[in-house]
């Protein structure tokens, strides 16, 4: 099979049938909002990927204290946060400007907004954003035979962890001394497993005390920080699609897949993407974004290209995404994917639902 051929199989793979309408509420410090979120004709979107660059100056150049310049030992993941600021002028723009203020000690590598995507740290530096600290990442033995991908992990009476009930050798962190937490107390995404020399391997873990959560270690140290806007009056469901497509060339270009994108929440227990964390499985959503992207990104090489055309111009605009929330609405597209020698061709439609 061609890659025109596979491309064009994860297109048609990853069309929306169905484009859904949801009323979500976006979260921010200052008050909370309601929107609805319109989607896009597919997981994979049809705009260009662009940065903007507005690296922030090193601390011994100014007064800041939010960019030291250190280098990462590496880059294990891409942790995406949302800035939980719904002002309307909080847009992407704003954040990357106050990062390069000094973002009051704070600093993350990446503003993604609907407005744009802007780049503030270096993506081989420490940024400070995860809230783990200076822990970095490290896989440990857990003397556990591999058998399968995602053992269930649980913390025994004995304060060790256990995988699919087996005793591993790794003692659990402690909440103060003496005092240890239950598996209840493990953050929503676990921990990191992998196969080593034919056992499991496990991440090293602490305590959160101000999110009361065993977390992970290597936020800080060993990821790149995305910041995504949740500002009023910005479209939502761009950002994501935007941010998405950012992840899948970070990934690429640090040779990592898809199970290394984390929410904030991995590293510390914050509720963090808050907006996509709470609404409708949209952490979900977006990680089936991600994997889209970063299926199609791996095929893709200068000879290829991909042209969409939209067939329905009222209601759909020339990324895939539709413009007005008419329910019941059929929207249609062209896709053709091409190398000069081969060419695949295919028109999809949609139908706008409303999700309660």
């Amino acid at each position: 099979m061609t890659k025109v051929e596979q491309i064009m199989d994860l297109l048609i793979k990853d069309h929306e049938k169905e484009v859904e309408i949801v009323n979500v509420t976006a979260y921010g410090y200052q008050f909370n909002y309601n929107t609805d979120v319109i989607g896009c004709v597919s997981r994979y979107w049809f705009g260009k990927h662009e940065v903007i660059e507005h690296i922030a100056p090193l601390n011994s150049e100014s007064e800041n204290q939010n960019r030291p310049g250190t280098l990462k030992p590496s880059t294990e993941y891409v942790t995406v946060h949302d800035t939980a600021s719904a002002a309307p002028t909080a847009d992407a723009y704003r954040h990357a400007q106050y990062v390069s203020n000094g973002g009051g000690g704070t600093s993350w590598h990446y503003s993604s907004g609907s407005d744009g995507i802007y780049h503030q740290i270096p993506d081989n530096e420490v940024a400070y954003h995860a809230g783990d600290g200076t822990r970095f990442f490290n896989l440990l033995d857990t003397g556990v035979k591999y058998e399968h991908e995602n053992p269930k992990i649980t913390i025994g009476d004995d304060h060790y962890y256990y995988l699919d009930n087996k005793k591993t050798l790794i003692k659990v962190p402690e909440i103060e001394e003496g005092i240890y937490p239950t598996t209840d107390m493990i953050n929503d995404y676990g921990i990191i497993i992998e196969e080593r020399n034919h056992n499991y391997w496990m991440g090293e873990t602490w305590y959160s005390p101000s999110y009361k959560k065993v977390a992970n270690f290597g936020g800080n140290r060993n990821s790149i920080g995305i910041e995504t806007m949740v500002n009023q009056g910005s479209n939502l469901s761009l950002t994501w699609h935007k941010t998405a497509k950012l992840v899948a060339h970070l990934l690429k270009d640090n040779n990592l897949t898809p199970n290394r994108v984390k929410a904030h929440h991995y590293f510390s227990g914050k509720d963090c993407p808050m907006t996509m964390r709470r609404n409708h499985s949209y952490w979900e959503h977006f990680l089936s974004y991600v994997k889209a992207e970063y299926d199609i990104l791996m095929l893709l090489d200068d000879s290829i290209q991909i042209k969409f055309t939209f067939l329905t111009p009222d209601l759909l605009d020339d990324t895939g995404m539709v413009k007005e929330a008419k329910i019941g609405e059929t929207v249609s597209y062209n896709i053709v994917v091409t190398d000069g020698k081969n060419t695949k061709e295919v028109t999809l439609s949609s139908k706008i639902v409303r999700v309660n």
